[in-house]
């Protein structure tokens, strides 16, 4: 019989003798690696402890926001009182009020200031709280010369040569209440100018600057605009306008005033008497003194003159009822006083049906944003028509032209 052959390195012939086979029931060893593997060692409290706690941390960001809080307590209370009159703009003037009490009181907002003031940015008043030496008369003397009413059916306030007070044609219709004959101080002269302030709420800083800047562009008038926002007659203990009134005429001698109140007066008055609601028949007694009181201030024993500026018609038919009511308060306490002139405004600012209306047409039949989107405050273009019309008005009860045409 012919030998059986294996394939070559399977037998034992054919190739490279096989070695000893092991036994069937014995494990192959397997090649063991020379890399060791180290363990992860026990690490202690006190060398994981690397990174601060969660509520340290926490706690620390809570500090920190309050910080900021505290040093910018000031602005967050400016930016709510900026708000539009409104239960939104209530809510957050009675959140941050207390917040900036506190904030000032630990003198934490002075950081701000001083920021602010090397950047020359806007530093917030100061609220005074002195009170004005000035009495309140129950019964004001009425003008003996009684009240001349000048309704203008269309167009601007003028005088013309002879003084007479003339309309303009082709301006929005206005209406203005004033007495007769006011007392003019003397002839304004680029020399010796007319020193007016503008005054009030924030109605004004919509349209304050622009006035001071037509008055001062007549070479004639040295005019100064000055506001408070939130501000009013209605709440003295936020910000005391007759003591400010007295202050600036103590330091400044104002020949002439402009002066609007009204936007946030409607809410409670304190009295002797308790808490007045608004429009009472207590509370138009106690507000129509104030507004006397503050027309006396300004204007007894000088040649003084006052503008007193009406609200315009309002988007709210609610709000401008009430600023319709406020309205008739200053119309009435301007014509017993005969060197206040009452500038009324809604009729610059109503359509032709008498409503209210964000765009109006101006000179030329284009259309214009009066209005701002709150449908309270003035665009910079409707700030810039009550300008003109103020600025009419004031050249109707001072010669403002002889002294510019003499120069």
């Amino acid at each position: 019989m012919a030998d059986q052959r294996h394939p070559p390195g399977l037998g034992s012939t054919g190739g490279a003798p096989a070695g000893p086979r092991p036994p069937r029931d014995m494990a192959v060893p397997q090649p063991i690696s020379t890399r060791r593997v180290r363990l992860p060692e026990a690490v202690s409290d006190a060398e994981g402890s690397r990174g601060l706690p969660a509520g340290q941390v926490l706690l620390g960001g809570l500090l920190g926001l309050a910080l900021a809080i505290l040093l910018n307590a000031e602005q967050l209370l400016r930016d709510a009182e900026e708000k539009p009159f409104g239960r939104d703009r209530d809510i957050s003037v009675a959140v941050w009020e207390p917040v900036e009490r506190i904030a000032s009181t630990l003198r934490f907002t002075q950081p701000r200031r001083w920021a602010d003031e090397a950047l020359g940015r806007d530093v917030p008043d100061e609220i005074f709280d002195l009170r004005t030496a000035a009495g309140i008369d129950d019964d004001p003397a009425v003008s003996p010369d009684g009240v001349q009413r000048i309704e203008v059916s269309e167009g601007l306030l003028t005088a013309d040569e002879d003084g007479e007070q003339v309309t303009e044609p082709g301006a929005a219709p206005v209406t203005t209440v004033t007495t007769e004959p006011p007392l003019p101080p003397g002839v304004p002269t680029p020399e010796d100018p007319l020193e007016l302030w503008i005054v009030g709420d924030s109605m004004v800083q919509f349209f304050g600057d622009t006035l001071a800047s037509l008055a001062n562009d007549t070479g004639v008038i040295d005019a100064t605009a000055e506001s408070k926002l939130s501000s009013g007659l209605s709440r003295p203990d936020f910000f005391d306008w007759p003591a400010r009134l007295a202050e600036l005429l103590a330091d400044e001698d104002p020949e002439a005033f402009v002066i609007m109140y009204g936007g946030n007066d409607a809410q409670g008055l304190v009295t002797p008497d308790g808490v007045a609601q608004p429009f009472s028949d207590l509370w138009v007694r106690e507000y129509s003194l104030r507004v006397g009181a503050v027309m006396d201030l300004v204007t007894e024993g000088s040649d003084r003159q006052v503008i007193w500026v009406g609200q315009p018609i309002m988007r709210s038919d609610d709000f401008d009822s009430k600023m319709q009511q406020l309205n008739r308060i200053y119309e009435a306490e301007a014509a017993t006083r005969s060197r206040v002139t009452f500038v009324g405004t809604r009729a610059l600012f109503q359509n032709a049906n008498g409503a209210y209306e964000r765009f109006l047409p101006d000179e030329s039949g284009e259309l214009v944003d009066v209005r701002l989107t709150d449908g309270v405050h003035l665009s910079t273009a409707g700030g810039r028509w009550l300008s003109e019309l103020l600025l009419e008005t004031l050249g109707g009860v001072v010669d403002l032209e002889a002294g510019r045409s003499s120069s």
